[in-house]
């Protein structure tokens, strides 16, 4: 897939307490045209690669494999709140922000993007690092006021069991079939200097 993005990031499959996250996301109460992003689709991103390609997309991950053995073996995060993210006039993704120890997701997030998005020539993100697992996909189509409905039901639902822990970075990119998983892994490499052979 030419037009395909690309994207490194850290898995988010290691839950402490998977049926509590499934139990608050049913709690959100999600229109039916969500899309639920489940499994392996789930993540948090360390640098996002757009439609660099799949050799710059590789040459970054190369970079991202030296940062992996810098970082510690298992990070653990816990979620703070839920969030709609994406375009200001029309955001579509809903979120757990999540937040490690000390801040070090944002200070990896800070501290790597930039030399992944420049090994993949790519322009980096300038925003101020935002952690979160996206676990639903709204319709581009879902009228205004469903989404302020939205926006107050994920304000009011509590996150205080949500944890999970990230032990490894991924290069990730658009599946071939999007109607059942929307990402596929396409490499992955452990965290830590102490998991490296």
């Amino acid at each position: 897939m030419d037009d395909a993005n690309w994207f490194i990031g850290w898995p988010a499959d290691v839950w402490s307490d998977p049926e509590a996250l499934d139990a608050s996301v049913r709690r959100l109460q999600l229109p039916e045209s969500s899309r639920l992003m489940v499994g392996t689709d789930r993540h948090v991103t360390l640098a996002f690669l757009g439609r660099c390609g799949e050799q710059p997309a590789r040459r970054a991950f190369d970079v991202a494999t030296t940062a992996a053995a810098q970082m510690p073996a298992r990070i653990r995060v816990d979620g703070t709140r839920w969030q709609l993210l994406g375009s200001a006039r029309a955001p579509s993704a809903v979120s757990l922000l999540v937040r490690a120890q000390d801040n070090l997701l944002d200070t990896l997030i800070h501290g790597h993007r930039g030399s992944l998005c420049a090994a993949a020539a790519v322009t980096p993100d300038q925003r101020p690092p935002k952690p979160h697992v996206t676990v639903a996909r709204l319709s581009r189509k879902l009228p205004r006021a469903d989404r302020e409905r939205l926006t107050g039901t994920l304000s009011g639902t509590g996150v205080a069991a949500l944890s999970l822990t990230l032990d490894q970075l991924s290069l990730f990119t658009w599946t071939e079939q999007r109607d059942q998983r929307l990402f596929r892994r396409v490499a992955s490499v452990p965290l830590g200097r102490s998991l490296q052979s």
